[in-house]
């Protein structure tokens, strides 16, 4: 989807790759993703199945930076702890989720890491339109208390159980809200966004989703793809991924986000089911082999 012609004449880079695990060390994730071919990956900064993390070493950091900066992986993202639910109507989880993500701001501005995706709640007790508002103030706090440059990205979400953020007025509205919004943004992420009910897998369904997610939230916003094909059917709100091409999304969905020029320059993400490396590179071949010959050209592949 070529609609600029100055677009075709800049030469762009082939963003795509996947989440890598830091054990053995932060910097071992680079190594990983290099062995790949990635030029993007995501990683956790530290345990995510704690709340507690030991503090980064001044070693840790320069490795990381170093390894960082001599590497072919043009983009690093980091994700949040799962544990995090800005939302809790609980009043001691709510404390350690606010607590939990300044620490995880402040670790990714150390790293110099640019984003921090974030899912961004779930109610319990109450409503979802409590739990945004919330969620908001919670946000605020957090930006309050923090500094650096690190912006938090707001997952598109799948609206399983309780969660929010499975409607794009709901990720507005949390921006809407904000007092900080240079420091706030967003990830799409294809399985959640399908199965929350949004249908983009012929060229008419994906322009019309775009069209409003633009006019709802603002394509400008967005920062990170999270690119995951889905087990279960469109609207199910069942968050379960599958390789590329082998679920309800089909390869059509991901041939129409990898040649759409406005998303050329955005990192692209697996978080597809892997036991390997050789899985998350099975699923990078099945995504280059979607390329139009004019992307090809343009992303130098």
């Amino acid at each position: 989807m070529l609609r600029n012609k100055k677009m075709a004449k800049k030469k762009h880079t082939l963003l795509l790759g996947a989440h890598m695990s830091i054990a053995g060390g932060l910097d071992k994730a680079i190594s990983r993703g290099e062995s790949i071919g990635c030029t993007t990956i995501q990683i956790f900064t530290k345990n995510n199945r704690q709340w507690a993390a030991k503090k980064l070493s001044h070693a840790e950091i320069n490795s990381f930076k170093a390894a960082a900066e001599k590497s072919p992986i043009k983009s690093i993202v980091a994700h949040a702890t799962y544990l995090i639910n800005l939302g809790s109507s609980n009043k001691d989880t709510e404390k350690k989720s606010i607590e939990a993500t300044k620490e995880e701001l402040k670790r990714c501005d150390a790293l110099n890491i640019p984003y921090l995706i974030l899912h961004p709640g779930s109610h319990v007790k109450t409503d979802e339109e409590s739990c945004i508002n919330q969620v908001s103030d919670n946000l605020n706090k957090i930006f309050k208390a923090t500094s650096g440059k690190t912006m938090l990205l707001l997952e598109t979400m799948a609206g399983q159980g309780t969660g929010i953020c499975y409607r794009f007025e709901q990720i507005a509205e949390i921006y809407k809200k904000s007092k900080f919004k240079k420091r706030l943004g967003v990830c799409f992420d294809t399985c959640h966004t399908f199965v929350a009910g949004y249908d983009f897998r012929t060229k008419t369904t994906y322009e019309k989703m775009w069209k409003n997610f633009d006019q709802i939230i603002g394509i400008k916003h967005l920062k990170i793809i999270h690119v995951n094909d889905s087990k279960r059917l469109l609207g199910s709100r069942v968050d379960r991924h599958a390789d590329i091409g082998k679920g309800k999304l089909g390869l059509n969905s991901f041939r129409l986000i990898f040649n759409d020029e406005r998303f050329f320059d955005v990192p692209k993400i697996l978080e597809t089911p892997k036991e390997t490396l050789k899985d998350d590179l099975k699923n990078m071949k099945v995504i280059k082999k979607l390329l139009l010959p004019k992307t090809r050209k343009i992303l130098n592949v």
